[in-house]
Formats: C-alpha cells, structure tokens, sequence
C-alpha cells in the first residue's frame, strides 16, 4: 500500500460516469454510499496538506458519530462532513506538511 497522493485528474477520471446509467430509480441505500463516497474524496482534495488516509479515517468516524447521533439519510453526508471538517481544520492547522508542487533542481554540472 502506497502512501502517495493520487492526482485530482486521475482520481477523477476514475469516477464512474452516473449520467451514463439509465434512468431507473437508484436505490436508495447505493445513492447514499455514492453521496458518502463524493464527500470523502472531496474532502481529500480539499486538505490535501494532510495524507489522504487520515483524511478517510476522520471522515468514517465522523459518520460513526453523526449516526450516533441518530442522523439517517440523505442528511447524513451533510453532518458527517460538517463533524469532520471541524476535525480536518485542526489537523492542517498543525501540520507540518505542505501541498506538493513541482521543484526544479539545481544542476550539478
């Protein structure tokens, strides 16, 4: 298991295309998990000072805790990311790491 980053560019495209499936009615459960699976990459993208694992973790226990407090639904993404996002602040306020950007090396000879 890797820990480097996957760019947004792939990870996007390796989302599958939704307007492509037919027009019948999604159940609604696969239409929750969909929404929880979008809200954790977004959330990835979104502190991406901070390792996408640790980003993962935070949000499934955010959604733990917001089904503990008895949030069903379509609500559910909504609390989950709001209970993470006030985690995720805090970690990338310490974090020491920055957002990976192309470097030039000097040349040596």
């Amino acid at each position: 298991m890797s820990n480097q980053k996957t760019s947004v560019g792939v990870a996007c495209a390796r989302r599958p295309d939704i307007s492509a499936r037919g027009t019948g009615a999604v159940h609604g459960v696969v239409d929750l998990h969909r929404q929880l699976l979008e809200t954790a990459f977004d959330l990835s993208v979104e502190y991406d000072t901070l390792p996408a694992g640790s980003v993962l973790r935070c949000f499934a226990r955010a959604v733990h805790l917001a089904r503990l407090k008895g949030v069903e639904g379509a609500l559910l993404p909504e609390e989950a990311r709001r209970i993470a996002e006030s985690s995720l602040r805090s970690r990338a306020a310490k974090s020491t790491r920055r957002a990976r950007t192309a470097r030039v090396l000097p040349a040596t000879a």
